[in-house]
């Protein structure tokens, strides 16, 4: 090369893997913990999945990290048990948000907010998704038999 600078575009796979250009491209390392997932993987439930080992590993010590972690994880195993709220979205977000910012004593309070800003900042529609099916069933679930159901069971029939 002539000593100029060139730009290159690149794909996100093909990013070099430092805390700089991760961060540059919009990201971040986090822990520095790589997960890969196919078009096919349900993205609550992997973060479920990261929640639980959160809220089984968090020591107790503080507050935020000890109650927080937990929220999270509930508020997952929720979702992916099909009694999700629509509103589950946000809220996982202001549990995350409220966990980082020198409120903890150590970095797993942070930690253990990160891949639930990043999951639920990325994916956001997926998790709505599911609050709204679970919103969805029990509403069908409390309205009762249907009036299909109601003749075939009547003694008249």
């Amino acid at each position: 090369m002539d000593g100029k600078e060139t730009e290159q575009e690149l794909g996100v796979l093909d990013l070099p893997y430092d805390f700089d250009t991760l961060i540059a491209a919009g990201s971040m390392s986090g822990s520095g913990a790589i997960i890969v997932l196919d078009d096919s993987a349900d993205i609550v439930e992997a973060l479920a999945n990261i929640a639980e080992f959160y809220a089984h590993e968090s020591c107790g010590q503080c507050t935020p990290c000890r109650e927080g972690s937990l929220w999270m994880s509930k508020a997952l195993h929720r979702l992916t048990s099909g009694e999700g709220r629509k509103m589950d979205a946000d809220y996982l977000l202001k549990i995350a948000d409220n966990i980082p910012g020198g409120r903890t004593i150590c970095a797993f309070g942070e930690a253990c907010a990160w891949p639930v800003q990043s999951f639920v900042g990325k994916f956001k529609d997926e998790f709505v998704a599911k609050g709204e099916a679970g919103e969805a069933r029990r509403a069908q679930a409390s309205a009762g038999p249907t009036a299909e159901l109601k003749l075939a069971a009547s003694p008249q029939a």
